[in-house]
């Protein structure tokens, strides 16, 4: 700290937390808690608490010198992305303004000497901040498939799409527009992705034209799209010669 501050820039010139120095050890010694994003809690029976709390989304530690100095380090990183053009200075500013507050309960309870120690020491690589909890995932409607219902999936489908072939390939579809499924397990759809991808477990194959394969749904329904061949002209694609 340099002139009663804790610089988080490392040139001069550049923004430092400017806050007036507290003497250490000056009667306020409650522990409080920091959340990863710089918001403070002052509990009301900080015995009762653990080291590491979660309100909602928000992780919380009870503030080190070690916790301190990686808050620090943080705000090194975040500058460094506002100057990249990843954060706005709107977003880095209202991050400043609460690691001045933090920065400034850290020097009254632990003193200027010890922070620049733990600053100094801190491994940034083996620290581990407070984490969420691990909880049971929820999932949603799109979530994309276990790797063995994608599988048995593609099977069935490959099987429709063997029994077609022949006349699709003599109507000018390629392989790879009927079978290509390249990260199909991963659900990474693309322009590349076969009529095999298209195909949903009660799925059939109906119409095969050179334009287009008709996918007729489950029933009762039995709703009829089509997979179209980006490589033949399309009937409502006019071209315009110049």
């Amino acid at each position: 700290m340099l002139n009663n501050t804790l610089p988080y820039g490392e040139d001069s010139g550049k923004t430092v937390a400017t806050l007036p120095v507290p003497p250490a050890n000056s009667g306020h010694s409650s522990p409080i808690w920091v959340s990863t994003d710089l918001f403070l809690l002052t509990p009301r029976d900080p015995e009762a608490l653990d080291r590491d709390l979660q309100i909602d989304q928000r992780c919380y530690r009870r503030l080190d010198p070690e916790y301190f100095a990686w808050l620090k380090v943080r705000m090194h990183a975040l500058r460094a992305a506002v100057i990249a053009g990843r954060v706005s200075g709107v977003a880095f500013e209202a991050m400043r303004l609460r690691f001045n507050e933090v920065q400034a309960q850290a020097i009254t309870m632990f003193g200027e000497a010890d922070l620049l120690r733990a600053v100094r020491a801190l491994d940034v690589e083996r620290y581990r901040p407070p984490m969420p909890e691990q909880r049971e995932p929820v999932t949603p409607r799109n979530a994309r498939p276990e790797p063995q219902v994608c599988q048995e999936r593609i099977v069935r489908a490959r099987g429709l799409i063997d029994a077609i072939r022949d006349q699709a390939l003599a109507l000018g579809w390629t392989l790879d527009r009927l079978y290509f499924h390249e990260g199909y397990d991963g659900r990474r759809l693309s322009t590349r992705s076969g009529l095999i991808c298209f195909i949903g477990p009660a799925h059939q194959i109906g119409e095969v034209a050179r334009e287009s394969i008709e996918i007729i749904g489950p029933p009762p329904r039995e709703v009829r799209t089509r997979f179209y061949n980006p490589d033949v002209e399309q009937p409502w694609i006019r071209r315009v010669a110049l």
